[in-house]
């Protein structure tokens, strides 16, 4: 039989010489502990952060496209999301389980995973920047556990 690679959708996890699928996608994911600051390059990645103690998560300066995304694992203390620049706006909302939504007001310069609000597991936001404004959207298990601030 002929040396040759098999590109017939398979995992690469089927065996050696095989190529990954061709179709879907493998995002980036990185676990969270304590107090960090986000770079352009760091777009696209999804972060589990691990609120057993407070974290301070730092976006990086607007630019259109960037976008990340941010899922509690353990919410012991606070985690905060903060702006670059108190400039920016987020613009969104956040929806609690029981349909109630938090929305960003123009002078939020931060998304807050509450420990107050009984943040949980899986809470999580999603941000998406045009170049000037953060877009966010996010859902908690209940009211005040993930707010604007």
């Amino acid at each position: 039989m002929a040396n040759y690679l098999d590109i017939s959708g398979k995992s690469s996890e089927a065996g050696q010489g095989r190529l990954p699928k061709l179709r879907g996608q493998i995002a980036p994911t990185s676990t969270l502990t304590s107090d960090t600051t986000l770079y352009d390059y760091n777009s696209g990645t999804t972060y589990f952060c691990d609120g057993s103690s407070a974290i301070d998560i730092t976006l990086p300066t607007v630019k259109a496209g960037l976008n990340f995304k941010f899922i509690a694992t353990d919410i012991t203390a606070d985690i905060d999301i903060i702006q670059a620049s108190s400039t920016e706006d987020f613009i969104g909302f956040i929806l609690d389980g029981a349909g109630t939504k938090d929305s960003a007001v123009s002078g939020d310069t931060k998304i807050i995973f509450d420990t107050s609000g009984g943040s949980s597991a899986g809470d999580f936001v999603s941000l998406s920047c045009d170049g000037t404004n953060w877009y966010v959207e996010g859902a908690c298990s209940s009211a005040a556990d993930v707010v604007f601030g």
